[in-house]
């Protein structure tokens, strides 16, 4: 079984730096934001996928996925957290940039050796989101924070 959601951003306004993080009600509320307009529109897709269980001392693959649902070409696509920072570059309307990192989750040994003979690691242990940082058309900035990961260790 694999973990993960996904955060979205929709706008179809300039406005600088704007942030969307991943909650239902961010999701809910952006949603009733879109345009029927015919405008160009910004529909940033952010999704981290990983196993929904493991094991302590394990390697595990976390899948991430940007993708563009809009109708406009986003520029300088920059996907981080604090394991990696990758560029992307520009992503056109309906297409997906998708990259791997592998993930080691420690022993409660390795734990303690850094923070002290009372540390453990959590059950379930919790990956928070990665940010995609990009620009539209007219220059301005956006920040769209995807979905935590908790997986289940045995």
């Amino acid at each position: 079984m694999i973990a993960g959601v996904a955060a979205v951003l929709y706008t179809n306004t300039g406005s600088n730096n704007t942030t969307t993080n991943n909650t239902d009600s961010n999701l809910t509320e952006n949603a009733k934001n879109t345009s029927e307009t015919g405008a160009p529109t910004v529909k940033i897709v952010a999704t981290q996928k990983g196993p929904s269980d493991a094991s302590k001392g394990s390697d595990v693959t976390l899948n991430y996925t940007v993708k563009n649902n809009g109708t406009e070409t986003v520029y300088n696509v920059k996907a981080h957290d604090q394991n990696f920072y990758k560029t992307l570059g520009d992503l056109k309307a309906g297409e997906t940039a998708s990259f791997q990192y592998t993930l080691h989750i420690p022993t409660d040994q390795e734990v303690q050796e850094d923070f002290g003979a009372n540390a453990t690691v959590s059950n379930p242990f919790y990956i928070s989101g990665f940010a995609v940082t990009f620009q539209d058309v007219k220059g301005s900035k956006y920040t769209v924070n995807s979905n935590s990961i908790e997986i289940k260790l045995s």
